[in-house]
């Protein structure tokens, strides 16, 4: 397995089981379980969110930059007052 392999694997094994401790403290009312639930969770945010959806986060900055862009044109188009004269 490779390192980047084991990296994401490591990620998904926290995040599941920060959502068992959240199911648990859900079904016995148990506080503690909420609290190590929401610490799983921080960690995963800070510190995995870029091993798990770093393709996602890739696709996601393009499609941006291209709505920027086009949003962009549009703003230039519009203030130009030439879009719909001939």
């Amino acid at each position: 397995m490779k390192t980047k392999d084991k990296g994401k694997a490591k990620w998904i094994i926290i995040l599941f089981i920060a959502l068992a401790c959240f199911i648990t403290a859900l079904v016995t009312s148990q506080v503690i379980f909420n609290l190590i639930a929401i610490f799983l969770a921080i960690l995963v945010y800070k510190f995995g969110n870029p091993i798990l959806f770093k393709e996602y986060d890739e696709k996601r900055k393009i499609k941006y930059e291209d709505a920027i862009k086009v949003r962009e044109a549009a703003r230039i188009a519009v203030s130009s007052r030439k879009i719909f004269k001939k």
